[in-house]
């Protein structure tokens, strides 16, 4: 293999691709990049631990087609330290070298016939498979406000995912940690005739929204048998090579809570109140909240937030806010309160409450397709 390139084309692609690379890959060849050089002058850099597959593509002059495999921290950081302009990688006999200006530099191969076959490469395949079309900017919103309320529990491991519904022009994505509970809906391209529910590891997930960060066009996901292909614009990464990412994961086995059960048909007690103002407020409050303790919000014609630590302190603070419906006290972790809030993308949120013991609903004002739901901690 032998090809010569932008020094910012390979690295964008060598970062691209090494968010891939597991801490804790079971086999050592695992650690490595993919590096092909092709006959069309287009060379690929992927990655993968065998759950999440990233790769991606740029144009280059190729002398030589041919394949390496390189370790991926150190080939990442020597790609980092390289001047700007043209580079040139030369992979030999169990070594590759990557030349920039007068420097010269060698690192020893992995055995590319160690390397398993990527997961995304049979995802052109005929066969039984959903596509659908989503705005990049649609998916990467929805994505930041569902992620947030996934479990971190590997104990439970399909609640370390994001539930998909897909349905012919809608995707409803949710996720929960058995505390919250956050629910999106999109408008799609494409779809299934009959409902299909898969699980998406957030993990995935969390890397395809930071791919799209920025991103305009169209992202497009194909889905078959366990794995799921998002392909997505290149111009996303900044390239001058065109084309497009991929980004690949395998899906959670298990059964999804039925979380539709949970969702309340309303309550009789609601608050409207201004989202930037309550996220100021809970951030200061919720410093004397420590040890795990809650902050207490008493809702009526004004909003009291309060917490008290003992031995540290305590604190208050009122909001100006519209209530309908009986005085009502209830307390909720500050963090999942503040990530409820934050994930809310209008002016005003409105609070929905039963009692101090029910889960609490956050919703944007006037707005239907995002619903956060909270469990309140009870007081002693």
């Amino acid at each position: 293999m032998k090809f010569r390139c932008e020094r910012d084309d390979l690295l964008e692609a060598v970062q691209f691709a090494s968010r891939a690379i597991s801490n804790r890959a079971t086999l050592p060849v695992l650690s490595g990049l993919r590096i092909e050089a092709t006959e069309s002058g287009k060379v690929v850099v992927a990655a993968t631990d065998l759950e999440l597959t990233m790769e991606t593509a740029f144009q280059a002059g190729v002398d030589e087609p041919g394949t390496a495999i390189v370790p991926g921290r150190l080939f990442g950081e020597m790609s980092r330290s390289l001047g700007m302009g043209q580079v040139s990688v030369v992979s030999g006999d169990a070594e590759v070298e990557i030349s920039s200006g007068r420097g010269q530099f060698r690192v020893k191969a992995l055995a590319p016939d160690d390397y398993p076959a990527l997961p995304l490469e049979d995802r052109d395949v005929s066969g039984d498979e959903i596509t659908i079309e989503v705005e990049a900017s649609v998916l990467s919103t929805a994505l930041s406000q569902v992620i947030r309320a996934a479990s971190g529990d590997e104990s439970r491991q399909v609640l370390t995912g994001v539930l998909w519904e897909i349905e012919s022009g809608r995707v409803t994505v949710a996720a929960t940690d058995s505390y919250r509970l956050a629910v999106r809906s999109i408008d799609i391209v494409g779809g299934a005739a009959e409902l299909k529910k898969v699980v998406l590891p957030a993990r995935a997930l969390g890397e395809l929204a930071r791919a799209l960060q920025g991103c305009g066009g169209t992202v497009r996901a194909t889905m078959k048998e366990n794995l799921v292909a998002f392909a997505v614009p290149r111009s996303v990464e900044g390239s001058s090579g065109g084309g497009e990412s991929v980004i690949g994961s395998r899906f959670i086995e298990g059964e999804f809570p039925n979380y539709r059960q949970l969702l309340p048909q309303g309550y009789p007690n609601a608050l409207t109140v201004d989202r930037e103002a309550l996220l100021e407020v809970t951030k200061r409050v919720g410093l004397l909240a420590q040890n795990n303790l809650p902050v207490k919000l008493n809702l009526s014609t004004e909003l009291e937030i309060s917490a008290h630590t003992p031995d540290v302190g305590e604190g208050q603070e009122v909001l100006d806010a519209t209530y309908e419906g009986s005085e009502l006290v209830i307390a909720f972790n500050p963090q999942f309160l503040h990530e409820g809030v934050s994930a809310v993308q209008t002016a005003n949120i409105v609070l929905e409450a039963g009692d101090g013991l029910k889960p609490a609903i956050i919703r944007g004002e006037g707005e239907s397709a995002f619903t956060y739901l909270l469990m309140p901690v009870r007081l002693s």
